[in-house]
């Protein structure tokens, strides 16, 4: 199925576009966003951020399922199908993701279900400081899939066009 260069192409781009959207999302929301809580009132931040942690999972729903499944389609053709040059990029992408997953689950969420209570300047401090991480993280997802994508992108597609 993803043997054909368009179909790789098609892959390499779907990867590349959802993880790039993320990478941009998560900078956006650690330098803007999140340095933004303590300036909302002690009065309004529960209602503040409720409709933070609604909004940002409906936002961060289909680009991550696209990012996820893409990666999983890239890690098959790496280590079970024919493009054994995907190894080392699908590897390293799949060890980042592991690391923004793990800092998703044990660190944001929780501070973010601690925020929901109302604001506490030491909550605040940990997410910051877990969300660095994991924007950085989600920054060598997006390198990988920069190096995904010029390893996929000049195939030789003269057979589809016969």
């Amino acid at each position: 199925m993803f043997e054909s260069p368009r179909a790789l192409r098609a892959l390499a781009i779907s990867q590349f576009a959802s993880t790039w959207f993320l990478v941009g999302l998560m900078w956006t929301i650690h330098f803007i966003h999140y340095a933004l809580f303590p300036k909302v009132g002690t009065e309004e931040f529960v209602a503040f951020e409720n409709a933070h942690v609604d909004r940002i999972g409906n936002l961060l729903l289909l680009p991550w399922l696209t990012e996820g499944v893409t990666l999983l389609a890239i890690l098959a053709l790496a280590f079970v199908g024919s493009r054994r040059d995907l190894r080392l990029p699908a590897a390293i992408n799949a060890g980042a993701m592991g690391v923004v997953l793990a800092i998703s689950g044990f660190w944001s969420a929780p501070a973010h279900g601690d925020l929901m209570k109302g604001f506490d300047r030491d909550v605040y401090d940990r997410l910051m400081t877990a969300d660095l991480v994991r924007t950085f993280a989600w920054t060598v997802c997006g390198i990988t899939a920069v190096w995904i994508l010029v390893l996929l992108w000049p195939m030789n597609d003269s057979k589809e066009r016969a």
